[in-house]
Formats: C-alpha cells, sequence, structure tokens
C-alpha cells in the first residue's frame, strides 16, 4: 500500500489529504476559527457531569466547549459514585455533528483541578493523521501535483464521475445518503447485463471512496443499475465490501436486495465536509470563502513578489475579513509583508474574489 498524507498550511485553516494508491480517499481541515470551541477527536478532558439518564444507560457531560458529550456507560451500567455535578475524565471518542455532541469514554485522571477543562489538547491534524495512519508519509501539498483545491471542490459536487465512465448522484437527507448509480453513456464490449456489472463493480469500489473522502455516515443506499444474474450481484457485493476494507470508520454491507440497491451502514466519525465547509442550505459559508480569497491573494504574492496587490471581494466576505476575529491580517503581513489592500465589491457573489496588482 502506497499511502501520503498531504498537508497544507494556509492562513486560517490547515487542510490535509490522504492518499492511497496514487488517488485522494480522505480530506480533512483544522480552522483557527475553531479553535478551542470543539472537542476534537481523542483530547483529554476533566469534565461535568450534567444529568444521567438511566433509560439511556448514560450521562451527559459538560466540556466547557461545544454541546454536551455523550458517554454511554456499557455493559457494566452505571459507574458506583457518578452523580450529577461529579467531576469525571472522559476522553473524545467522536467529534460532534449536527445536533448530536461528542461520544465520550471515561478514564481515569488525577482529581483536583479546574472543571470542565481540558488536559490533553489533540495534537495538529498532521500529526493526528500520521498517528491513525502509521504506515504512511507525510508531506506538503505543493510538492505534489494534486491539487487540493480542486480536490475539495470536486468532493462537495452531488456528481462523483465513476472511472471507466458512469456516474454517481449523491444526495444526503437526515435520514439517510442515496447514492445512485448512472451509466451516464459509459460504453465497452461485451452484452448489457456485462456492461451493467461492470459499471457496478467500479461504481461500489468510487462509491466507498466518496463516503470516506466526504466523511458520510449513517446509512448509505446505493442503487445500482439493475442485475439479473447471481453471480454479477455476489461480485458487486464482494467489491464493495472490499473497498471499505481499508476505512478507518466501522461499516457493515448488506447483502444487494432484490432491485439491487446495496445498503452501508458506516459510523459517523464526524462532520462530513458539506458541514464543515457550508451553510446550512448547501452553500459555502462566508468563513470558506473569506479563505479562499486569502488563499488566492497569498499565492499571487508569492508569484509577484515585488507589487503591492489588492483583493476584491463580496460585501459578507468584507465584512468578515474586516471583523478579523482569526488574526488573519498579522498572520499574512509575516508570510507575505504588508503590501496589500482590501475592497468590498457588491457586483461580486460570495465565492468570488479578484486579485490584482495596485497601480502606481
Amino acid at each position: 500500500m502506497n499511502r501520503l498524507i498531504l498537508i497544507e498550511e494556509n492562513i486560517g485553516e490547515t487542510r490535509a489529504a490522504v492518499t492511497e494508491n496514487g488517488r485522494i480517499v480522505e480530506l480533512h481541515i483544522d480552522r483557527w476559527s475553531e479553535a478551542g470551541q470543539r472537542a476534537v477527536e481523542g483530547e483529554l478532558y476533566r469534565g461535568r457531569v450534567r444529568r444521567v439518564e438511566s433509560a439511556l444507560n448514560a450521562a451527559f457531560v459538560d466540556l466547557g466547549v461545544g454541546p454536551e458529550g455523550f458517554m454511554p456507560f456499557g455493559k457494566s451500567g452505571r459507574p458506583r459514585g457518578l452523580h450529577e455535578g461529579a467531576a469525571i475524565g472522559v476522553r473524545v471518542a467522536r467529534e460532534a455533528y449536527a445536533e448530536k455532541g461528542p461520544n465520550l469514554a471515561p478514564v481515569e485522571i488525577e482529581t483536583g483541578g479546574a472543571v470542565p477543562e481540558c488536559i490533553e489538547p489533540a495534537p495538529t491534524l498532521a500529526q493526528r493523521l500520521v498517528r491513525a495512519f502509521g504506515d504512511a508519509e507525510a508531506v506538503w501539498a505543493d510538492e505534489t501535483d494534486f491539487d487540493l483545491d480542486a480536490e475539495f471542490e470536486m468532493a462537495l459536487d452531488p456528481r462523483a464521475p465513476v472511472p471507466g465512465g458512469g456516474s454517481l448522484y449523491i444526495e444526503t437527507t437526515l435520514a439517510m445518503t442515496t447514492i445512485d448509480v448512472d451509466a451516464d453513456g459509459r460504453k465497452g464490449q461485451g452484452s448489457p447485463a456485462q456492461l451493467a456489472a461492470a459499471l457496478n463493480v467500479s461504481a461500489a469500489k468510487e462509491a466507498a471512496r466518496q463516503a470516506r473522502l466526504r466523511g458520510l455516515g449513517g446509512i448509505l443506499a446505493i442503487d445500482f443499475v439493475h442485475m439479473r444474474a447471481q453471480p454479477d450481484r455476489k461480485a458487486v457485493e464482494q467489491a464493495l465490501r472490499g473497498a471499505f476494507r481499508r476505512d478507518r470508520a466501522k461499516v457493515d454491507v448488506a447483502p444487494l436486495s432484490q432491485f439491487c440497491v446495496g445498503e452501508v451502514a458506516r459510523q459517523r466519525r464526524g462532520r462530513t465536509l458539506v458541514e464543515t465547509l457550508c451553510d446550512p442550505d448547501g452553500a459555502l459559508s462566508v468563513e470558506s470563502c473569506a479563505l479562499a480569497a486569502l488563499r488566492r491573494l497569498a499565492g499571487e504574492a508569492a508569484s509577484d513578489r515585488s507589487r503591492r496587490l489588492r483583493l476584491d471581494v463580496s460585501g459578507e466576505v468584507h465584512a468578515w475579513l474586516e471583523a478579523d476575529t482569526i488574526g488573519w491580517r498579522a498572520a499574512l503581513v509575516e508570510r507575505i509583508g504588508p503590501r496589500f489592500e482590501m475592497a468590498a465589491d457588491p457586483a461580486l457573489a460570495r465565492d468570488a474574489c479578484r486579485v490584482g496588482r495596485v497601480r502606481n
């Protein structure tokens, strides 16, 4: 297995990608704006028990950041001495997403100290990924041929191309994620049945990659092109199971239904890529657009090291940047110098920006 971890340090965020055999299979983001505002997987907290839910065999714990965490008791039941208001050591097992708080696991810690408090912050994104993939090498993304801007953009597109031809159309609802397999003019030799089987095997592998790439979890329903032959159905099932084998999330794959719908239950490990980058309506958030504009400005400054540059953005992006709640301006000055200015252009869409030279 040839695996790389690509790291990109930008103003306002760190982006990372995991590649396996030359293809990106995971995308990750750590943002400056969320530092100390979210409980990150692996962090250790001294939390405060807010309430015990006997019906759920669990407790809700205040971590001091983000929503309350959910700590299941497991088969052993409620620990002796655990009560509302008690201080308890917990480690974040799964990050918060949507309306759900983080999942927690109890751990032994020294008594005393502030409550709630993070007593062991998470390592950097790069360190976490290197630890998760012990056989992976971490490299800077700009030293490779991968374009992370393009990769993130494609991972937000409802349509994903299938290698060899065909497409997946991916839609997430509150109940599940549906993935429709479409031939989209795919061509090849053989009978229609052979073409359908070949398409479905390729689509099964790509659906598993897209689930990892986008951080999809819960129930995935994959509507494959119909196949009558039982051996073809089995081949698709095996391809689907095999494609998920290297997934860090727990995955269960059910046999294909009589209508060739494959059901997959994939463990949620945190927010999806859409939840991280977009507003609830699916549009890129103001912060995402602002950070993209800063990447564009920094890139132009790197290629033109002498001229003063001007960044034009939409009104709402300009307001976000002017507030400078993350300290981007000082960081950018340190990186490229104070040779830039910024202006609002009401004619620009939220996700558009313009970088040009300032005339003397």
